[in-house]
């Protein structure tokens, strides 16, 4: 890993959005800040009302305030318009476990030059729903991408929790190799123990109502038109 660290000419920085995350924040940014491959850490506090700001300042991220909740994707474009490297590391604010091993194998990829994009998928205790990966939308907030790729997703798709489902759609689209690795051992505080039972689970569907709209608009309105205006050049160059 070191050895990778000393030939890199292309440094990352780690985006991390937060909305009140405090209890958390600081084992996120700790390791971030400690690996080789990684010149920056930046924290978007998307408009928490807890000491998120100031556990992530103790830490030593740099904090980007945003006065009002604006969602995650809001977050995540603040924090690549205030990165100073083209290749960003996105990771969630809730993380428990994440390791220095973790973080390179998720960034390498990238950072080598070999994808456009890679993601950390957290492991399932079931090694048929890790199989099943293979089949079902790659979703996962930790994420390496290269800034090109970013602002290759037009902004009405940069909403809420859709912007996972986009970039995912965009990479394809505009021909940057995309690949994912299933990780042991990181985990996430749950929205319905951070936020209490039936907030957490309000929020929980409206997660999920965000991810099958923009499957919905994506893949099923967005693909349908490209393909039609791709038939339809194809007819007139005949």
């Amino acid at each position: 890993m070191h050895a990778l660290a000393a030939s890199v000419t292309k440094p990352v920085s780690a985006v991390v959005p937060a909305h009140d995350e405090a209890p958390t924040i600081a084992g996120v940014v700790a390791p971030l800040l400690a690996h080789p491959l990684i010149d920056e850490v930046i924290v978007v506090d998307d408009g928490s009302t807890d000491d998120t700001a100031a556990r992530a300042r103790a830490a030593g991220a740099r904090v980007v305030l945003l006065l009002a909740n604006s969602g995650k994707a809001e977050a995540m474009s603040r924090g690549v318009a205030a990165a100073r490297n083209d290749l960003i590391l996105f990771c969630d604010a809730d993380l428990t476990g994440l390791t220095s091993e973790t973080i390179t194998r998720i960034v390498t990829p990238v950072v080598s030059g070999g994808y456009g994009m890679f993601v950390g998928i957290r492991g399932r205790k079931s090694y048929w729903a890790n199989r099943m990966l293979h089949f079902t939308p790659i979703l996962g907030g930790e994420r390496a991408l290269t800034r090109e790729l970013w602002h290759q997703v037009p902004q009405a798709y940069k909403k809420k929790f859709q912007i996972e489902i986009a970039l995912n759609f965009f990479a394809k689209t505009n021909g940057h190799r995309m690949g994912f690795t299933v990780v042991s051992g990181l985990s996430q505080v749950i929205k319905e123990k951070k936020r209490g039972l039936l907030p957490g689970l309000w929020q929980r569907l409206l997660m999920i109502r965000d991810i099958l709209l923009a499957s919905w608009r994506i893949y099923a309105v967005l693909q349908t038109r490209l393909l039609f205006q791709r038939a339809t050049r194809e007819g007139k160059a005949t």
